[in-house]
């Protein structure tokens, strides 16, 4: 026993420590993901205040243009060359227009008409003048002709420099006349977002990268984009035969992206600003640093943690094994006392199952020395003092007998002293038979005992009530004339007696749970009369098992032989 238990025991701290391994990993995994975290989402944050800032510098430039364009739309000096072309109205147009790109820092402003044809242009002394020119193919002329105004982003067809083309539709009292343009370059903004941001850039409503910090990101994507939409966006934005493929970064997963979690692959956060025209600012910045010094903190964090935790732990448990300590004992006390309750509680509900056999045993003998004593009166009045003498000692032998089933009654009633003595079963059987003598006689039950000289070690009152317990089983069970054989026999230091009836038996479902507690097959029996008996047997070092038996029910009671 001793070895199975420290084996237990080593298992036990075994799985303990095991145990305190896996809470302590999931612990810093847990840390190191709340860490990751806060980290991304402290980066987010910040990086979305200087997208705001991004945007509101993108917007104001862009405003600026538009305004431009709109004024521009409604000048006098373009109507009339719209209308008119009169002669030197072009070159006084060209002049303010080159006046007012250089002052505006616009790439190039210029005026179409109905057709499309290039009449007025700020570069007019350029070589590349747009003077001449027929952009009626384009889709900022053509969509502004048709609903007023128009934006695109697209590749010089002359220069090859990308930029935003802000067009307004020119009217007149004739109708609509012609398309004024502003063309926006972005190099000054990219060169500032370069040294402030790092990597911005600010992408169309479909995830084009146009305006970037990056030049090599230009018209490159920020998600997937499939085939059909790619020839959609070819053929209705004119990116000059861009792939559109997607960025790398985006590609391969290694920018966490708003509205998603942190993952170990992610080197990068963005965050972006939406604009009217469904445009977007977004803003990279890496967070290999961030997420590292957050992992760091956590990891202390819970270091410190766990430290105080297994301070607390190791003070509680000291304190708590005493507390333990003390109220096992008291624990193992009240077991015990409640144990010696129910042990006496099943002697008196036996006692009251037997107290009209033993009320008849009693009474016999009482009625017997009546009887004697009336005749003795009569001898002595006659003289037959012999015969009087006779009478007295036959009382005085039924005063004797009475007063043995009396002794008896009050021994086995009394509460067991529990000490472990040698016991003569011959007296065990003898209590338990004068006990139980009248049931036995009126049920016609022959009860025969065999090897009652052996002795054990035990407790006479506490052993006479497992064999009453036993017996008084087999006699409920087997009603009227029945058999019932007790024998005793020793094997070494053991001494089994095996007590046997000739009844019906007992089935294979009741004998599953014939040791269970309030399991009994009797109307009003509690199911705890074998417990109890196991149990004080247990006491003493012995053991009760059921064995099987083709006559009827048997039970081997083991104990210990008295040296």
């Amino acid at each position: 026993m001793d070895w199975h238990s420290g084996n237990r025991r080593q298992w036990l701290w075994l799985a303990l420590g095991g145990l305190l391994a896996v809470v302590v990993l999931v612990s810093v995994l847990l840390v190191d993901r709340l860490a990751e975290r806060r980290a991304v989402d402290a980066e987010r944050d910040r990086l979305a205040g200087m997208a705001r800032l991004a945007a509101s510098s993108y917007q104001r430039q862009v405003d600026k243009f538009q305004l431009v364009a709109t004024t521009l739309s409604a000048d006098p000096d373009v109507g009339n060359l719209l209308d008119n072309r009169l002669a030197g109205a072009d070159a006084r147009l060209n002049s303010r227009l080159a006046d007012l790109t250089t002052a505006l820092d616009a790439s190039v402003i210029y005026l179409l008409d109905d057709r499309g044809l290039t009449i007025a242009a700020s570069n007019w002394r350029q070589p590349d003048s747009f003077l001449g020119e027929n952009y009626g193919f384009r889709a900022y002329f053509r969509l502004a002709m048709a609903q007023g105004h128009w934006e695109q982003f697209a590749l010089g067809t002359r220069s090859r420099v990308p930029g935003l083309f802000v067009a307004r539709r020119v009217e007149s009292a004739s109708g609509r006349r012609g398309v004024i343009v502003v063309k926006i370059r972005f190099d000054r903004l990219e060169s500032e977002w370069a040294a402030s941001s790092g990597m911005a850039f600010a992408a169309s409503e479909q995830g084009v990268i146009l305006v970037t910090s990056r030049p090599a990101w230009r018209f490159e994507t920020i998600g997937k984009i499939d085939e059909a939409e790619r020839r959609r966006l070819t053929a209705e934005v004119e990116y000059g035969g861009a792939p559109l493929r997607q960025n790398a970064l985006f590609a391969n997963g290694s920018v966490v992206r708003s509205g998603t979690d942190y993952h170990r692959n992610a080197r990068f956060v963005v965050a972006s600003e939406a604009l009217p025209n469904g445009w977007s600012i977004n803003l990279l910045a890496s967070i290999e640093d961030a997420v590292t010094d957050a992992r760091a903190f956590g990891r202390l964090v819970l270091a410190v943690i766990l430290a105080g935790i297994a301070a607390l732990i190791a003070a509680y448990v000291l304190r708590a094994r005493a507390i333990v300590s003390r109220q096992q004992r008291e624990t193992e006390q009240r077991i015990t006392e409640l144990k010696e309750r129910l042990v006496q509680a099943n002697k008196l509900s036996t006692l009251g199952q037997i107290a009209a056999g033993v009320g008849h045993e009693i009474n016999q003998p009482l009625t017997a020395i009546s009887l004697r004593a009336q005749t003795a009166r009569k001898l002595i009045g006659k003289g037959r003092l012999d015969q009087a003498d006779a009478a007295l000692e036959e009382i005085g032998t039924l005063t004797g007998r009475a007063g043995a089933i009396t002794g008896e009654l009050r021994r086995f009633a009394r509460r067991a002293d529990q000490r472990i003595s040698r016991v003569a079963l011959a007296d065990v059987f003898a209590g338990a038979e004068l006990l139980l003598g009248d049931r036995i006689r009126t049920s016609g039950t022959d009860l025969a005992i065999a090897g009652a000289g052996i002795a054990v070690l035990g407790e006479q009152g506490r052993l006479e009530q497992v064999f009453v317990n036993l017996i008084q089983n087999a006699l409920d069970a087997m009603g009227s004339g029945g058999v019932i054989r007790i024998a005793a026999s020793l094997a070494g230091d053991t001494v089994t007696v095996r007590l046997t009836d000739n009844g019906p038996g007992i089935s294979d479902e009741a004998r599953a749970r014939l040791f269970q507690p309030f399991n009994s097959s009797k109307e009003d029996g509690l199911g705890l009369g074998l417990v109890i008996c196991r149990d004080i047997l247990a006491d003493m070092g012995g053991e009760l098992h059921f064995l099987p038996d083709e006559t009827g029910a048997c039970f081997a009671i083991l104990l210990r032989l008295a040296n």
